[in-house]
């Protein structure tokens, strides 16, 4: 482990438990060896990886709470394929724990009606080949793997753009949460809630409908240091995009958070582990601080 920290925080990393492909234990680890001094592991709709790891505590790194959640669709509004990120809040929290548990049920279903979709319209998948590579919650990049095992030169794009808003096997969970209840979800039990990765919402056509929408629910973060242009993570495309997201956020007296969403070197191969420098670890605790 690194003696001194670099001053750095990575906010955004998943795990084996959600569309990740290292156990939370290699992700930590790599962190605290590279000397952050606080990170958070946000799987989708779970807390596994936290408890695969005991708890937040010894882990050579400060380890906050942290979960991603999607939120339901609701295009007048500017929510289409929404994610929600919470931090801080009690693992012990029943009700929360409680709906998690609801969301990943309904995840499973969700993923099951997409892969007999994706096999409707031509793709060599079943839901046994998708299954057995997640050790946790089913996510998109289980799909995208299945796929690639039995057709070699297909492009992700085109998996990624037939499953998302839209395509052909693009389906509505059952019971993805509102904003609002999210949100609530989030603050009752004693967190902060940050709108995810908005470089990415390509397929919302009024962002700023989308931040006003955020802000009366109660929103405190957005996610600026976050590589927003997955072609060119590191590069001016994103560094671009965060200075505009860094100009939104001061606009609504939102905490500007980040991480780089790490998944792993399949999944997102133009991320590497560990790597991420543009997130200071002081928005964790400027963010941690606006908890009532």
């Amino acid at each position: 482990m690194a003696e001194v920290s670099n001053g750095r925080a990575n906010l955004h990393l998943h795990t084996i438990f959600s569309d990740g492909e290292l156990p939370p234990d290699q992700v930590v680890r790599a962190h605290a060896d590279a000397g952050f001094a606080v990170i958070a592991l946000t799987d989708h709709d779970t807390l596994a990886g936290i408890d695969a790891l005991g708890g937040l505590e010894g882990h050579g790194v400060r380890l906050v709470a942290g979960v991603e959640l999607s939120i339901e669709d609701e295009p007048r509004r500017g929510l289409v394929d929404a994610h929600l990120l919470g931090y801080g809040f009690a693992l012990n929290h029943r009700r929360l724990r409680h709906r998690l548990h609801q969301a990943s049920e309904a995840r499973e279903a969700q993923k099951r009606e997409t892969v007999r979709r994706l096999a409707a319209a031509g793709f060599d998948v079943d839901w046994e080949a998708v299954r057995s590579r997640a050790r946790g919650n089913v996510g998109k990049p289980h799909i995208v793997a299945a796929i690639e095992a039995t057709r070699p030169g297909v492009k992700r794009e085109e998996l990624y753009a037939v499953m998302g808003p839209g395509g052909a096997a693009s389906v509505a969970r059952a019971k993805d949460l509102s904003l609002e209840e999210a949100v609530e979800l989030i603050s009752g039990a004693g967190g902060v809630s940050v709108l995810a990765h908005p470089g990415v919402y390509k397929h919302v056509p009024d962002l700023e409908l989308l931040f006003r929408t955020c802000a009366v629910a109660g929103v405190l973060g957005l996610e600026v240091t976050y590589p927003q242009a997955p072609d060119d993570p590191y590069g001016p495309k994103s560094v671009a995009l965060m200075d505009r997201f860094a100009k939104t956020a001061a606009s609504y007296g939102w905490v500007a958070t980040g991480g780089d969403d790490f998944h792993g070197p399949a999944v997102t191969p133009l991320i590497r582990l560990a790597a991420w420098t543009a997130t200071p670890a002081s928005s964790a605790d400027e963010l941690l601080a606006r908890r009532s």
